[in-house]
């Protein structure tokens, strides 16, 4: 059956000759013109096209189009194949197919505008019979989408090259012996009483099994019992007895405790007697080096005060010793009695220490501004004023101190 629709060729009036043709949307055309080389390689889109001819001139000889649906066309096969089993199956499949545009010249010039059923219905009867001579009576049922890839799969490696392009494949309607029908019929009650009985099978082997559960439910019940009624009795006695124990045992540690008490408390006695007599021997100890200290201190005060006694006596006859030498020096030099006389109270001072004044009878009326004691003073009557060496001590065997 061609698919292709061809456009009404519109003859213009008898006497021009003129006709053309309509290519409608979702159409493509190729021009056919004899008297130019036959097919055209150009694609005609969807728009009329002007076909001249005169009217004497035979049908056979004038140009022409070619149109093609390059739409998604669908043609539904009827099918009879066998199953794997061997079993009959007649089955409607629809095909949906078009024509690849861009190889419209090589579809037209290598099959033609009827391409369907010269290439696409045959190809598609031997891929569709393959498949289903591999296919399970079953599988039909439950794997129709694997069934129609399969069946599209192999059709278009049959057509590839062929300039069509086929979109799906699709199976409508399985038709099956009424044989098979009723076998399968069967099959299905069959199966159905057998999942029957075997529910009332189940069921009473459910219900023994559960009478069972129930009896050793009631014998373990007991048996918890007893087991809680032993082990109560258990824990009772075991309470007694733990009770006992612990009154021994508190009797035991409260004795224990009386005695460990009272040795402390002796212990603590006799702790607190060697200390007691540890702080009097300790006290005593402090006391003798506290008199010991006290002693030490008193000799050392008593051999001090003995030792400035010695030293005072010591300078004193010293000092009267140089006074006396002063004086006979004085008497022997012609030295006046104001000039001994400061020279004594130069030795009384110097007996007083440094910078010791000593005032006596109505010289202490006098002001000291009188008697300096200046080395420039003294240096300049070095004839009457004697060079004293530190200490205050003069050399017995200096004969002449004053002229030093």
């Amino acid at each position: 059956m061609r698919k292709s629709t061809l456009l009404s060729l519109v003859l213009a009036t008898a006497t021009t000759g003129c006709a053309g043709a309509l290519v409608q949307p979702g159409h493509r055309a190729l021009l056919f013109d004899p008297g130019n080389g036959g097919i055209q390689h150009e694609v005609l889109q969807p728009g009329w096209y002007r076909l001249a001819c005169p009217f004497w001139t035979p049908e056979t000889k004038c140009p022409r189009v070619d149109d093609f649906d390059v739409t998604y066309s669908t043609s539904k096969e009827t099918l009879h194949a066998l199953s794997q089993e061997g079993l009959p199956l007649e089955l409607r499949i629809a095909v949906v197919y078009r024509p690849i545009v861009s190889e419209l010249y090589l579809l037209d010039t290598e099959v033609g505008t009827n391409y369907f059923d010269e290439i696409i219905g045959p190809e598609f009867h031997s891929a569709a019979i393959g498949v289903f001579k591999h296919t399970s009576y079953q599988d039909l049922q439950s794997k129709n989408g694997t069934i129609e890839d399969q069946i599209e799969k192999e059709l278009r490696q049959r057509l590839r090259g062929k300039h069509v392009e086929i979109s799906s494949v699709l199976i409508e309607h399985v038709t099956y012996d009424p044989n098979i029908l009723e076998a399968q019929r069967q099959r299905v009650v069959s199966q159905e009483q057998t999942l029957a009985q075997k529910q009332l099978d189940e069921n009473k082997a459910a219900v023994e099994k559960r009478r069972v559960e129930l009896n050793t439910e009631a014998i373990q019940t007991r048996a918890v019992h007893k087991k809680m009624e032993l082990a109560a009795e258990m824990d009772q006695k075991k309470l007694e007895l733990q009770a006992e124990a612990e009154q021994k045992k508190l009797a035991a540690t409260t004795d224990l405790e009386v005695k460990k008490i009272q040795i402390q408390k002796d212990a603590d006695e006799e702790k607190f007697r060697i200390d007691s007599e540890m702080r009097n021997k300790k006290a005593e100890r402090q006391l003798a080096v506290v008199q010991a200290d006290i002693d030490r201190i008193k000799s050392q005060a008593d051999a001090q005060k003995r030792v400035t006694e010695a030293t005072g006596e010591a300078s004193a006859r010293v000092a009267i010793a140089r006074a006396e030498a002063a004086e006979q020096a004085a008497s022997s030099a012609n030295v006046t009695t104001n000039q001994v006389m400061m020279h004594a109270y130069d030795a009384l001072g110097k007996l007083g220490g440094s910078g010791t004044t000593f005032l006596l009878g109505d010289w202490s009326k006098l002001p000291n501004w009188l008697f300096p004691r200046v080395p420039g003073f003294q240096t300049a009557f070095p004839a009457y004023f004697p060079q004293v060496p530190p200490g205050g001590a003069v050399s017995q065997n200096d004969t002449n101190p004053y002229g030093r």
